[in-house]
């Protein structure tokens, strides 16, 4: 990468920054571009050379939180002193625990960015997310921790669902909002992974 393409890299991180901390200081809707450029001490016109809009930002937010979890499910698949169904609950309360840790963000970020309607590179990044937590399970099944009959990857889609809908109705308060998150998804992984066990 030459000096160019690595500042062009380095002013996106900023705005990116710039905007992840205004975005929690000020909410998403009370921050402008012109406060992001201002924080970058850039001109409007540079945020516009970057990103279209403030709500590109959320979506490029999101797709870091993709490639995190990724990450993590890329690790797990290494790990072997732990059964597979020991990882995706670790995996998954982790996930749970860093949204719960800033609960008004995360609200933004999953009801506002593209990260469920996903197209272009955020697209390829959550299937690339699906296919190591696919091997993830596969290997479960090869070493008879996860029911052999089902298809991995509906394996894949059902604990992204389960913790898609769980988390999403935790942040938009969709229960009396007392019990804090990890319950929830601890409760919901156990009742998903009682029935992934072989018979």
């Amino acid at each position: 990468m030459g000096l160019r393409e690595e500042k062009k890299q380095r002013q996106r991180q900023e705005f990116l920054q710039a905007a992840l901390e205004l975005f929690r200081e000020r909410g998403y809707e009370e921050t402008r571009v012109r406060d992001i450029a201002a924080r970058v001490r850039v001109s409007d016109a540079t945020f516009f050379n970057y990103f279209g809009a403030k709500e590109i930002l959320l979506d490029e937010l999101a797709l870091a939180q993709v490639e995190l979890f990724r990450e993590v499910l890329s690790y797990q698949l290494g790990v072997t002193d732990k059964s597979v169904p020991e990882r995706i609950v670790e995996t998954m309360l982790a996930a749970a625990a860093v949204i719960a840790t800033d609960r008004e963000f995360h609200t933004v970020l999953w009801t506002r960015s593209n990260l469920f309607h996903s197209s272009g590179v955020l697209r390829q990044r959550t299937h690339e997310m699906y296919r190591v937590l696919r091997e993830l399970f596969e290997h479960g099944q090869r070493r008879g921790e996860i029911r052999g009959d089902t298809d991995p990857m509906q394996l894949a889609e059902l604990l992204i669902a389960i913790f898609q809908f769980t988390t999403t109705n935790w942040l938009i308060g969709w229960w009396d909002g007392r019990e804090a998150l990890e319950p929830r998804i601890r409760g919901a992984l156990a009742v998903f992974l009682g029935g992934c066990r072989p018979a």
